[in-house]
């Protein structure tokens, strides 16, 4: 992940693709999603009151050479007519989020020449103005240009995150670059049809209905939440946020291994039953006994609600938080701790398709004041077998991310080719600059420890 006030393209001549539709948006009747209704209500009042954020999902990419415009339009023309995510929205100003939606057929992309940039400052404050007022339209909300260079062209893409996710991400970036080749060669590009984000939010509607307090799907959550202070877990350090309100937040970036001490490290955690994930959770809950004697360790975890393999294809934001706790023995060492993170795991990922936001309803008595605006998660992504995901380092890929807001702290392991890296975002509090560092060094220690390595 790169920050965007940080991101430094080489100046270049930029295009946008603007997207258009010469028929009228029809109304549908499928509801939002969970995460889709806390986001844009959020996203809609941060901006009612000018409070920092970036509620978008970004990304940016190279091409060899100079990069041919009437073959990318006709690359993302192509792309934003498959994927449902492009042509069907919510509107936010709406009380219930009214659905809405174009006949794909109908959607053209336009280039649009806007001019050389010859400084990387300038570009990347125009890529970052052009982000914060493309997403916060709703009807087709996204925004898609390219730098373009004699020796290589950068790719820009942004959306609102209530339509796109991570993996969604890195299945933009493998279509488009084999429909922007198939463009340029002629060939044909055998792209099979694709299920809608649509149809997820309509199958999470009815499963919402289908579930009561009494619902042994609630068990996980249930014992999550039945802890002496109740709700969700501090932090092991003080962030500096008593009040769990949102405040702007900083974002850090760790390294943690090299490929090679990645896989000494899932080995050894093979060896004691479980995976890379487990013995990242349970170094967390090491640490956090070392820092608070507490032995319980309660966590959100993000798991895929893609289910079946035609959804592997879906643009969307088809992703969920689990509930994931479990308790360390008497004289906890790591060896220990992998098998009951695993189990933990385990029973948390049986739970990936009833939605949080229903579960905290039912069990708080539809108290929301229980349900963190932007709840706090610790997170594992296996990038590595993502579409296209040998070409990373070649195209300089990278997700974007903007200045944003948060109550707590959300962590993300990623694994990619060539390493892996913890990504963190907390609130920008003295506090939390001073005491986080510290704790996430010490579980970086302790993995990089269990993995044979040094540094």
């Amino acid at each position: 992940m790169t920050e965007i006030l940080a991101w430094r393209p080489d100046p270049g001549e930029v295009v946008e693709f603007r997207p258009a539709s010469d028929r009228a948006p029809v109304q549908h009747d499928v509801p939002a999603s969970h995460f889709q209704r806390a986001h844009l209500r959020l996203a809609a009042a941060q901006r009612a009151a000018a409070r920092r954020q970036s509620p978008w999902v970004a990304m940016a990419f190279d091409l060899e050479g100079r990069a041919d415009v009437d073959a990318l339009t006709h690359a993302w023309q192509g792309l934003v007519r498959r994927h449902e995510a492009f042509h069907a929205w919510y509107e936010p100003e709406t009380e219930d989020l009214v659905g809405f939606r174009v006949p794909p057929e109908s959607l053209t992309m336009r280039p649009v020449h806007v001019g050389e940039f010859g400084d990387s400052s300038d570009l990347c404050a125009h890529v970052h103005r052009r982000i914060d007022e493309q997403t916060a339209v709703s009807r087709l909300g996204m925004l898609a240009g390219v730098i373009r260079r004699d020796t290589a062209s950068t790719v820009y893409f942004a959306i609102d995150h209530a339509y796109s996710d991570g993996h969604s991400l890195t299945l933009l970036f493998h279509e488009l670059r084999a429909r922007y080749d198939a463009a340029r060669t002629g060939a044909p590009v055998d792209l099979p049809s694709v299920p809608g984000y649509l149809d997820h939010n309509r199958h999470e509607s009815q499963r919402s209905a289908s579930l009561t307090k009494a619902a042994p799907e609630l068990a996980a959550w249930s014992d999550f939440l039945a802890v002496e202070d109740g709700g969700f877990p501090a932090f092991p350090v003080e962030v500096g946020n008593g009040n769990g309100e949102l405040l702007p937040a900083t974002r850090l970036e760790y390294p943690v291994f090299t490929d090679a001490e990645a896989r000494a490290f899932r080995a050894q955690c093979a060896r004691h039953g479980g995976g890379l994930a487990a013995g990242f959770f349970a170094a967390l809950a090491l640490v956090q006994r070392e820092f608070t004697g507490h032995d319980a360790y309660r966590a959100l975890t993000a798991v895929s609600t893609r289910a079946y393999p035609r959804l592997l294809h879906v643009h969307g934001w088809l992703v969920n938080l689990v509930p994931l706790s479990f308790r360390l023995s008497a004289s906890p060492r790591l060896a220990d701790a992998i098998p009951v993170a695993q189990q933990a795991f385990q029973r948390a990922r049986e739970g990936y398709d009833v939605p949080l936001h229903r579960a905290l309803e039912l069990l708080l008595d539809g108290a929301d004041d229980g349900i963190p605006s932007i709840p706090p998660m610790a997170s594992y992504v296996d990038a590595r077998s993502a579409p296209g995901a040998g070409d990373y380092l070649g195209a300089d890929a990278r997700v974007l991310t903007g200045p944003d807001s948060a109550a707590g702290v959300s962590l993300w392991l990623n694994w990619f080719s060539d390493r892996v890296d913890l990504v963190v975002s907390m609130p920008d509090t003295a506090e939390a600059v001073a005491g986080v560092p510290k704790y996430l060094d010490r579980v970086r220690e302790l993995m990089l420890a269990a993995s044979g390595g040094s540094r």
